[in-house]
């Protein structure tokens, strides 16, 4: 074959390679075969349905409250209104452009004379030819945003409700530990009772006394505290639902002594990207980066732009129709160019680690959710017995003190050792309770198509 026939075949192979679009990869990634904690309950993971899995109307409506008042949704939404209308600005920059113009003056020469007027009117379109996919790597980058966005949005729901359910627990928590101080401090009264009687009768020595007055202002002194920290926790899902410190809240009641807990369904590691928001999110990114770089790369070719113009004025009472076509020649910037596109490039690849990172963490948040709930459920177990060994050790002590078998310390001590395996097992509920809203949360809630 001439090669003088063949060189420009080979020329036009190489431009329209150079439009093509580059197919997106995911990147080799190491993915578990099941969990180490392996989990194979059955559950309805839906959102209303998982949530309404702990039988608390009151919680349920807390949740409500925040989907509809949190800040950060808010947020979310404005993102991803955002993001949709940039989409579409980069959808218009691919059709025709129109524009017009009108114009007056009014002039008259420096060395006198009349004054004259004149005026225009013009009507223009500009159309870029796409010849080599720029405008469409421009389309496909602002989509992927736009897809970002909304997994995001998908993700800020995840955060609002796990949130919002850590606040409510914490205040009913809160509530709990009050009761418990509130019984304590009735306790302490009644011993302190007993003490000073048996003091009048002098079938008691002074320390006993003390001992009791001492444990009195003690349960005083951790009430003042816990209303305290309860109003902190207060204030704090007051701005979760977007109201100044001090608002009306939902009635929130003391946690129960037995929390109703869901199920979770972990599925398989391979299913984590699918069911989660951020990592979708990021692979959408990704994706935006790689269209990035076609952009950058067909900035290099030549642009063809088409463009027509109706046009009429005083100087030309008839209208007037102008064709042209511009052909610029961006590569001849060669070396700026070129710096845009490694530069583009780089951020794919810093995409791409920051990717995996993202994903790997999120097997381990699953992992280490999943191994947290198994410990939790076992020392939940041996609290309930640890609580009622320490019962029955304070109703000895009682027992004991009243018959003037042994002091007042050893009453106090006994009674002390319930109070706090009380603590104790209600730290783990609350425990259990955030773990299951993180394991949701980091599970991705419902499954959601990718």
């Amino acid at each position: 074959m001439n090669r003088r026939k063949t060189w420009p075949w080979l020329a036009l192979a190489v431009l329209l390679a150079g439009c093509q679009a580059t197919p997106y990869q995911r990147q080799p990634l190491l993915t578990p075969a099941q969990w180490a904690q392996p989990d194979a309950a059955e559950q309805d993971m839906s959102r209303e349905a998982w949530w309404g899995g702990f039988a608390d109307p009151a919680l349920l409506r807390v949740l409500s409250q925040a989907r509809s008042r949190n800040p950060d949704l808010e947020i979310a939404l404005l993102k991803l209104r955002k993001a949709q209308l940039e989409a579409g600005l980069a959808d218009g920059d691919a059709r025709p452009t129109l524009s017009g113009s009108l114009s007056g003056n009014r002039s008259r020469p420096l060395d006198g004379g009349a004054w004259s007027n004149s005026h225009s009117a013009g009507l223009k379109v500009d159309y870029e030819v796409d010849l080599w996919g720029r405008l469409d790597a421009a389309q496909r980058s602002a989509g992927e945003a736009f897809a970002a966005s909304r997994y995001d949005q998908i993700s800020a729901d995840l955060l609002s409700d796990s949130a919002a359910a850590d606040l409510y627990w914490d205040i009913a928590a809160q509530k709990s530990r009050l009761v418990l101080t509130e019984a304590a401090l009735a306790d302490a009264l009644r011993m302190q009772a007993l003490a000073h009687s048996r003091r009048r009768a002098g079938a008691l020595a002074e320390q006993d006394v003390t001992q009791a007055d001492s444990e009195a202002l003690a349960q005083r002194a951790s009430l003042l505290s816990q209303r305290e920290e309860l109003r902190k926790k207060e204030n704090a899902l007051a701005l979760l639902l977007d109201a100044p410190p001090g608002a009306l809240l939902p009635d929130i009641p003391p946690l129960a002594a037995q929390p109703s807990l869901p199920g979770i369904a972990a599925g398989l590691p391979g299913d984590l990207l699918r069911r989660r928001p951020d990592l979708q999110a990021a692979e959408a990114r990704l994706r935006g980066k790689l269209a990035d770089a076609d952009q950058r790369r067909a900035d290099f070719f030549p642009r063809f732009s088409l463009n027509g113009d109706l046009s009429r004025g005083s100087a030309s009472p008839a209208a007037q129709l102008g064709l042209g076509a511009t052909l610029s020649l961006p590569f001849l910037d060669w070396r700026r160019l070129d710096l845009k596109l490694k530069s583009s490039e780089a951020d794919y690849q810093l995409a791409e680690a920051e990717f995996r990172k993202t994903l790997y963490g999120a097997y381990r948040e699953v992992e280490e959710g999943l191994d947290g709930r198994r410990r939790l459920a076992a020392s939940s177990e041996l609290q309930s017995e640890a609580l009622r060994l320490a019962g029955r050790n304070a109703l000895l002590a009682q027992s004991r003190y009243r018959a003037g078998e042994t002091d007042m310390q050893s009453w106090l001590e006994a009674a002390r050792g319930e109070r706090q395996a009380r603590e104790k097992l209600l730290d783990l509920n609350l425990e259990r309770l955030k773990n299951l809203a993180y394991l949701y949360k980091a599970l991705g809630g419902g499954a959601s198509s990718a």
